[in-house]
């Protein structure tokens, strides 16, 4: 009995036990395929979650840096902004300073020169075209412009952000419109109406109409009259439910100018 006890006990010390193999193979019991598959599903769930956490930790510092980097630029083109600004406001004050002491004899429509602010703006525009700091600065410029008849400098500026402005309406509409009436200017009535066409269309615009009004008049300065009546019935015949009432003024006058128009032309 006594020896019987001994050998039992020999038989199950841990160095004479068979130790269950990682690996599968085909001595393995069932216990041991068990164990192994379940080792395995721990080992990928580790690493899986290892995995995810690596990935929140680029991706947070990802975008730290990108927006490290957006806001830089920003204030960069902000500060570069306010300084051609500043350099506007010294050229008016400079005109300001100038009225005054003149008087009564500066002629009327004398304007300050603000030749220098301007360029730069333009310049600025030109290098910033898909920056709204850069329409602003295009607008700004072109208009300038414009009122001192240099409409091919305006046009250099305007033409480039055109096509960058579709989620600005607004913008969208004034920079087409001025780039019509430019085209106009040039007796490129084609271009000029294909722009008034896009601005008429545009989803968000408060007043179709006053594109409407700018075809009327190309169409029947071009020689089509036929389509120039078409334009301003048009016009006269729009309700004005969807128009803004701070514009309602502005679209009653349009309306009123359309029916000149149209008499004019049924003479």
């Amino acid at each position: 009995m006594i020896r019987l006890l001994r050998n039992t006990f020999q038989n199950n010390e841990p160095s004479k036990t068979e130790i269950i193999n990682p690996k599968r193979s085909s001595a393995n019991s069932l216990f041991e395929e068990t164990s192994y598959r379940a080792i395995r599903v721990a080992q990928r769930r580790k690493w899986t979650l290892i995995g995810s956490i690596l990935l929140v930790f680029i991706v947070g510092i990802t975008f730290l840096v990108y927006n490290n980097i957006v806001k830089n630029r920003e204030s960069k083109l902000a500060a570069e902004f306010a300084s051609i600004d500043s350099i506007y406001n010294q050229e008016n004050m400079a005109f300001q300073k100038l009225a005054n002491a003149a008087k009564e004899n500066l002629p009327k429509d004398q304007m300050p020169d603000n030749t220098n602010s301007m360029n730069l703006f333009a310049q600025f525009a030109k290098d910033h075209p898909t920056e709204p700091s850069g329409w602003q600065a295009a607008v700004r410029a072109a208009s300038y412009f414009i009122a001192k008849g240099q409409n091919n400098k305006a046009k250099e500026v305007l033409e480039p952000i055109e096509n960058n402005l579709n989620k600005y309406p607004l913008v969208e509409i004034r920079v087409r419109t001025a780039l019509a009436t430019i085209y106009a200017a040039e007796q490129n009535n084609t271009k000029a109406l294909e722009e008034l066409k896009l601005v008429e269309d545009i989803p968000a615009n408060p007043m179709p109409n006053q594109a409407r009004f700018l075809q009327g008049q190309i169409l029947f300065l071009s020689g089509n009259k036929q389509e120039a009546q078409k334009v301003f019935s048009q016009i006269i015949s729009t309700s004005s439910e969807k128009t803004p009432p701070e514009m309602s003024t502005q679209a009653s006058q349009i309306q009123q100018q359309a029916r000149i128009w149209l008499n004019y032309l049924d003479i």
